[in-house]
């Protein structure tokens, strides 16, 4: 994964482009069997990289990392499970060595997979093969969490995400005495809600709300049909609200008949900001 044998000039039109273009086809096929991508997208990366830096070494490219970062970039389904078993691991390892919870290993590591791999231009097509994949992967992890660390006072909490959303206040002033009253139970509700729901479910909520993926955006981070993930957002939306109105009733203890009436309220409200956000 880390050969540095030189591969020439990959200068569109030079003789040479066409010698780099099947050097790195080759370091690269022999390093990972299972990843297939064609001379013409090693050629288009080679031509990025020229432009972006005319200056470049690339007599010192790292061929089988080069090829790798370029297949994952055009989303070749065996890169991508090359990435899990072999790239994935190396990241957490940096991760862990800043002493991160294991929670936060697991969020960082989803939110890369996200920039690295998704989108019209994901973040693994700005590897330029000038040091080995895994360092640069590690040194991205690093930075990632830093600056996460440094912005975690300023991230606004899911809680607050949904209730920015919330629907207009109800007509009745009632129902609206009932949500300013009860609003700081609702944040905590929904807060710890979110806080006990399976690694994939909160993953897949932060991705859709806050990082703004769609469907189709997730089915490829996933490896997954997009009906599936459908189903999986769906179902992470419909635990939050579960746990939300069940964490309320522990809550509050109210009377009865005014707990059942703040509840029949919360609960089409809380579902129509959840819904009205994920956009389902």
């Amino acid at each position: 994964m880390d050969d540095c044998a030189a591969i020439g000039p990959a200068i569109p039109g030079d003789d040479g482009a066409a010698a780099a273009v099947a050097r790195i086809a080759s370091l690269g096929r022999a390093a990972w069997p299972a990843v297939a991508i064609s001379d013409d997208a090693i050629a288009a990366r080679l031509a990025r990289l020229v432009r972006d830096d005319p200056e470049a070494p690339f007599d010192e490219l790292h061929a089988a990392d080069f090829y790798l970062a370029t297949a994952l970039a055009v989303g070749d389904a065996g890169a991508l499970r090359a990435f899990e078993v072999e790239l994935v691991p190396e990241i957490q390892v940096a991760l862990r060595r800043l002493r991160l919870p294991a929670a936060e290993v697991e969020d960082i590591t989803q939110a890369l997979r996200s920039e690295l791999l998704t989108g019209d231009d994901p973040k693994i097509a700005s590897y330029a093969g000038r040091g080995g994949l895994v360092a640069w992967l590690q040194v991205t992890a690093t930075r990632k969490a830093f600056k996460r660390t440094r912005h975690l006072a300023r991230e606004r909490p899911l809680d607050e995400v949904l209730l920015d959303h919330w629907s207009d206040p109800a007509p009745s002033p009632e129902l609206r005495h009932l949500r300013d009253t009860y609003l700081a139970a609702l944040k905590t509700a929904i807060r710890e809600a979110f806080g006990a729901l399976e690694v994939r479910q909160r993953n897949l909520l932060r991705q859709h709300l806050l990082d703004e993926l769609t469907i189709d955006d997730l089915a490829r981070m996933y490896r997954a049909h997009r009906s599936t993930c459908a189903r999986w957002l769906a179902d992470a939306r419909a635990e939050l609200t579960r746990r939300t109105r069940k964490l309320l009733i522990a809550a509050l203890g109210l009377p009865t008949a005014e707990l059942d009436s703040l509840l029949r309220f919360l609960d089409s409200d809380i579902e129509l900001s959840i819904s009205r956000i994920l956009g389902t």
